[in-house]
């Protein structure tokens, strides 16, 4: 023949280079993971996909799934004539009497039965497969996404472009053109294994373009649409195609749905990876962490390339933060207020983040391949004259990939889980209210305890979902597909996954967010107390009752120092209650300077025990009106000590939630409930809004850890 199909001189050369692949795959995770994200998210926002059947990234088919018609796709021209060449040998190999399965040959464990004719035979494996259920009418909904649909087009587009599969270029053409019209078809839920390909659902494509009445579209405002409106719709001239050999099958026999979805999946699967390093080094800013857990030694010493990278992200974010400025004095000052060592949450967190990226990182490889790949069978080598009968339909990458994903994902919210609990908790959190309430009455306000047991819940189910699918496979169809990828249902339990990790970052940010205007509240608080012990100290400790200094007047420096050692959080709701301990740890210092006063103590003029009363009184009288006043100030965007965040790396997250979605802080004196809150976040981030303060987080880092000192 003149043509010959796919990129044969390409493939020719790539064998003798490197015949087993390996190269390629490894040169594909150099570099570091965020500049692959940064790359992700540049091709997500082009405007075009040009699809040639070996470029195509799962950036691109995330893009054209879920943006819809943003995102205009475009076919080369160049694989035209190789595509047709594979049409047309098909049909010169059946004028020449060749056998080949699923073209004369019988489907499957039936590939003994005959038929010469060929059209008919493409017709029978649409109706057969048409299997799906869509429990129309019903509560339940069993039919797959749109966005996933949209993907599984795109993917099967991309690989009949190559030429190995024996399909008109015209029925390509259609389907381009249903996806830039968002004319989508309706495919079941269920059904497939992903063994002979996603049979079942590719299917109903197939049905929809040779118009058979029980196939459906919707359009782009959802409404449905039958055979011939999509058709219409879509512009779609040519009417109804009637399959040649060997076209259903090129249709129905490939792996583009498992491997569609899968795609879509970990475009968000990297970008939440990457969210995670980042709210982990946001944990560490407001529990008062200690530094060193990034220190890159640590990291070298243990060789894994995620690892390193999580610290190193972690480590320049957490470079120069006020916070760690401010918990390194705190740490000097008083060396047992924390323990020696910050609990595994956060010290272990680019230990434990590491591999997950690497996994998530691997398996986006594994499918990126997938997506390019030519995964039907028989291929049509015209080169060679003739028909290879093999197995690349077993979607066996996708259901390993998405099984492994899942795995890290649930990682990933286990640690979200466990660095939430210990926030939330003033026994853990250094400092921090009970549930992180921020209200005046803690009586009243319970923060962000109905948000700890919905975490709890998510976590649960992660946890369920990082069971594997692909050790559940069944021996199907007579024993024919006796072994089978289940790629699709892993991926869709990916999915799953990947929406309630979306729903745990959502109430964690804001949970942080929290934490972040707590530490500014205990800042002022902190600073009011202070000043206000420090004018009762003046007016009533420094002159006895005839003008003299008096004995009393050393002990400031020994009462600011319970202030400064004191958890805020711990009286300020009542703060001169004799049953919280700022009142009975001033007392002491007072009652200790007092027994240190010798036979001066027994001069009532210069007795420090006779001053206690009139110190306790006069700061009863002025400390819970200070306090009040500093937290208007603080509530009206006027207090005295501005938000440390402001200053850090960290800070573009934060003035996202806080301003451009506009969440306050969660107090029970408002009327917003926190899943009112939690709920714009999670919005903003199935909308893509997330990604931009996710970049920002980390657009001045190097690439490298910071030099070991």
């Amino acid at each position: 023949m003149a043509v010959a199909n796919g990129n044969s001189q390409g493939l020719m050369e790539g064998i003798c280079v490197d015949p087993l692949n390996w190269g390629v795959a490894a040169e594909g995770l150099k570099g570091s993971h965020l500049e692959e994200v940064k790359r992700m998210v540049a091709e997500f926002r082009k405007p075009a996909v040009r699809l040639g059947g070996e470029t195509l990234t799962i950036a691109q088919v995330s893009a054209v799934a879920t943006q819809d018609s943003k995102v205009k796709v475009e076919l080369s021209e160049s694989a035209r004539d190789g595509v047709k060449a594979s049409s047309d040998w098909v049909m010169e190999s059946i004028n020449k009497g060749t056998d080949s399965s699923g073209v004369t040959a019988g489907f499957g464990a039936n590939s003994h039965r005959r038929t010469k004719q060929g059209g008919a035979l493409q017709k029978e494996l649409i109706r057969f497969l048409n299997v799906g259920i869509f429990g129309k009418g019903t509560e339940t909904n069993h039919t797959l996404p749109h966005s996933a649909t949209r993907a599984a087009m795109l993917v099967r587009v991309n690989t009949l472009l190559q030429g190995y599969s024996g399909i008109r270029f015209e029925i390509l053409e259609a389907i381009t053109k249903f996806i830039n019209t968002k004319v989508t078809p309706c495919l079941p839920l269920r059904g497939t294994i992903t063994a002979s390909g996603d049979l079942v659902p590719l299917s109903y494509i197939a049905a929809l373009l040779t118009g058979s009445p029980n196939s459906s579209a919707v359009g782009p405002s959802g409404k449905p649409l039958n055979p011939e409106e999509a058709f219409r719709h879509a512009g779609v001239g040519t009417g109804f195609f009637e399959l040649q050999p060997k076209e259903g099958l090129a249709l129905v026999n490939g792996t583009a749905v498992g491997s569609g979805l899968a795609s879509i999946v970990l475009f968000e699967a990297n970008i939440l990876a990457l969210m995670s390093e980042i709210l982990s080094a946001i944990f560490a800013e407001v529990m008062q962490g200690k530094l060193e857990f990034t220190d890159h030694l640590t990291h070298k010493l243990k060789h894994h390339p995620g690892q390193i990278e999580a610290a190193a992200i972690m480590e320049h974010i957490l470079d120069g933060s006020s916070y760690v400025k401010a918990a390194k004095k705190l740490h000097e000052l008083d060396p047992l207020q924390k323990p020696k060592r910050d609990r595994y949450a956060l010290r272990t967190s680019p230990q434990w983040l590491g591999p997950q990226i690497e996994v998530i990182r691997y398996s986006t490889k594994s499918i990126e391949r997938e997506i390019n790949s030519v995964n039907d069978n028989p291929l049509i080598d015209v080169s060679r004259n003739k028909a290879l009968h093999g197995g690349n339909f077993q979607g066996t990458p996708i259901g390993v990939s998405m099984d492994n994903t899942r795995l890290a994902i649930a990682s990933i919210g286990k640690l979200m889980f466990a660095q939430f609990s210990e926030l939330v908790n003033d026994f853990y959190n250094n400092g921090l209210p009970s549930n992180l309430s921020a209200g005046r009455n803690p009586s009243l306000d319970y923060g962000f305890k109905g948000a700890e047991i919905a975490m709890a819940s998510y976590c649960s189910e992660l946890q369920f979902l990082a069971n594997p699918v692909t050790n559940h496979v069944q021996s199907a169809e007579q024993h024919n597909q006796d072994v089978n990828s289940l790629g699709l249902i892993s991926a869709r339990k990916t999915a799953e996954a990947v929406e309630v990790l979306k729903l745990m970052s959502s109430t964690y940010l804001v949970a942080l967010c929290q934490a972040i205007d707590l530490r500014q509240l205990e800042d002022n608080l902190k600073n009011t107390v202070k000043i206000t012990v420090s004018q009762v100290v003046k007016k009533v400790l420094t002159e006895g009752v005839n003008g003299q200094l008096h004995p009393s007047r050393f002990c400031e420096k020994d009462l600011l120092k319970v202030v400064d050692r004191e958890q805020i959080f711990s009286y300020i709701d009542d703060p001169c209650s004799s049953t919280y301990p700022l009142m009975q740890n001033l007392r002491q210092v007072l009652v200790e300077h007092a027994l240190e006063n010798g036979e001066t103590e027994k001069n009532l003029e210069s007795s420090i025990f006779q001053k206690i009363a009139a110190f306790e009184e006069e700061l009863k009288i002025l400390l819970p009106k200070e306090v009040d006043n500093t937290r208007c100030l603080v509530e009206t965007g006027n207090s005295a000590i501005p938000n440390q965040v402001k200053d850090c790396r960290s800070y573009p997250l934060y003035k996202f939630v806080r301003e451009e979605l506009g969440i306050g802080m969660l107090t029970g004196e408002k009327v917003q409930s926190p899943g009112e809150e939690f709920d714009k976040v999670f919005v903003a981030m199935c909308e893509g809004k997330i990604i931009d303060p996710i970049l920002d987080c980390v657009k001045d880092w190097n690439g490298a850890p910071l030099p070991i000192c």
